[in-house]
């Protein structure tokens, strides 16, 4: 497969234009560029997420004097807009705009692990080649490294005792990357080491040799972790200790501290510290700073940061009772849910060093209080993927995706929630008990019917949203990813992926 846009078709910004996220009269922000049709089912894509301007930001600046003349500049223009599909039993990269006339590239999976579908994927950057991008996906519980540059893949890695369910790359780091998975534990490698080939477990005496208990406990296994490039280098352990107790759906980095949330079956969001230095073996952690299950009434699917201490998840469709009924239950819709951690300034307060051990108390670790919620949204229950992006100007476009659509949001747009009011205050009126028991028959088993809601307290309002409908979607729409700062929007179907550009006026 060969795909390449010439510089025509390049995404060009222009600084004298709005953007139709900061323009409320724009109803139809993208124009359909380019579909590309598949034999194999698509499970999970990723754009190339970097530009020019991302070099200043990355590895905090260190690489900026040796990479800023024009290395940084040609490796963007190669890359940029190149997309990576995850499919069954293998990896496809597609260089959409790439200057060089570059073809698509497909990697198959080793044979152990054929009829198995690539769920989630990455681009990393490692800090002694950042000119050779590497993308970072799974397949099952195992990790690969692949190099597209030499169309090779360089490494593999094993450790989670289940699915790996979501991959995300390190936003100043990009040689760091985390994975979540069933087994209840979230692990973090680093790009700059080689596999451990033994395991590095503690004793849990009496016994005087290295535990072997598992995966969710944060150890390793007897075999090798793997070969080529990647190290685990931390694991946030599941269990009744502070973890999670069921599997863990997504992660989100911190951009400047040393810190991750993450989210899961549980309904729980934790946020932990984390340590990306080797020295002392793998760091386990079994207590994060902030964790609640109260935030959402069911499975929470993504979490994402927006400021220092304000984070932004959304959760499954929750099933309820009425009236504490078996046999009477519904689906209340998801929620998309806006809130700020309180206990941040307490473990990193203004002016002072991070200390060397970050621990909270029990409070924290197992139901904590420490959040205040700014907006909570409801979600269509038909809600496929949700997806948040951070544009050049630092706003945050939110898309969601439907079967047929995709609705996009300027998170900046959110509503507070509506605070139910206070009840006015009277006097009861006075009961008439003989006229009440008058009316009283013991085989009276008819209920009062449910009175219409029609002001849903503690959520808010439905913000300004802008609609793409996908042509030909057939309820086949799986996620869309928004790259370019917010100009270009991929939507992935079963068998077909659709380009989207921004349509400038």
């Amino acid at each position: 497969m060969e795909e390449s846009l010439d510089g025509s078709d390049q995404v060009v910004a222009d600084d004298s234009d709005t953007p139709w996220f900061q323009d409320p009269a724009r109803s139809k922000p993208f124009t359909l560029f380019k579909t590309l049709d598949f034999v194999e089912e698509c499970y999970c894509t990723a754009l190339f997420p970097w530009s020019e301007q991302s070099l200043g930001a990355l590895w905090y600046g260190e690489k900026d004097k040796e990479l800023q003349d024009g290395p940084w500049i040609q490796m963007i223009s190669d890359w940029s807009g190149a997309l990576a599909i995850g499919t069954l039993d293998s990896l496809l990269v597609i260089p959409l705009s790439a200057s060089r006339p570059r073809k698509g590239l497909s990697v198959s999976v080793p044979k152990q692990e054929q009829n198995t579908p690539v769920m989630a994927v990455g681009w990393a950057l490692p800090f002694e080649a950042p000119l050779e991008p590497l993308i970072v996906f799974s397949a099952g519980s195992i990790i690969y490294i692949l190099n597209p540059v030499k169309g090779e893949i360089i490494g593999h890695l094993r450790g989670h005792g289940g699915p790996i369910t979501s991959i995300v790359i390190h936003p100043t780091h990009p040689y760091l990357f985390c994975t979540t998975s069933r087994d209840f534990t979230t692990r973090i490698y680093d790009l700059t080491l080689s596999p451990q080939q033994g395991p590095d477990n503690p004793c849990w005496p009496p016994s005087k040799v290295s535990s072997l208990g598992g995966a969710p406990h944060g150890l390793q296994a007897s075999e090798p972790e793997g070969m080529g490039v990647g190290r685990c280098v931390s694991v946030l352990c599941g269990g009744p200790s502070g973890g999670h107790e069921a599997a863990v759906l997504s992660a989100a980095f911190h951009p400047t501290h040393p810190l991750i949330a993450t989210c899961g079956l549980d309904r729980a969001v934790k946020i932990w510290n984390f340590s990306a230095s080797s020295s002392n073996g793998l760091a386990r952690e079994d207590k994060p700073l902030f964790s609640s299950s109260r935030i959402h009434k069911a499975r929470v699917i993504s979490v994402s940061w927006l400021s220092t201490d304000t984070l932004i998840t959304h959760s499954a469709p929750a099933l309820m009772r009425r009236r504490g009924r078996k046999d009477d239950i519904y689906y209340e819709d998801g929620t998309m849910t806006i809130f700020r951690w309180i206990g941040f300034d307490r473990f990193f307060p203004a002016g002072q060093e991070i200390g060397r051990v970050l621990r909270g108390c029990s409070s924290d670790y197992h139901e904590s209080s420490s959040f205040t919620l700014i907006s909570t949204s409801s979600l269509p229950q038909q809600t496929r993927h949700v997806h948040v992006t951070q544009t050049f100007t630092d706003d945050y476009i939110l898309a969601l995706s439907l079967p047929d659509s995709v609705r996009l949001y300027n998170v900046a747009n959110f509503h507070p929630r509506v605070i139910a009011p206070d009840p006015p205050e009277r006097d009861p009126p006075e009961r008439d008990i003989e006229s009440e028991f008058k009316n009283v028959r013991l085989d009276d088993e008819e209920e009062e019917e449910d009175q219409p809601i029609t002001t849903f307290f503690g959520k808010s309002p439905e913000p300004q949203r802008w609609e793409v409908l996908v042509p030909g979607a057939q309820g086949s729409v799986q996620a869309s990813v928004l790259g370019f700062g917010g100009q270009l929007l991929v939507t992935l179907g079963k068998r077909r992926v659709c380009i989207w550009r921004e349509m400038l006026r």
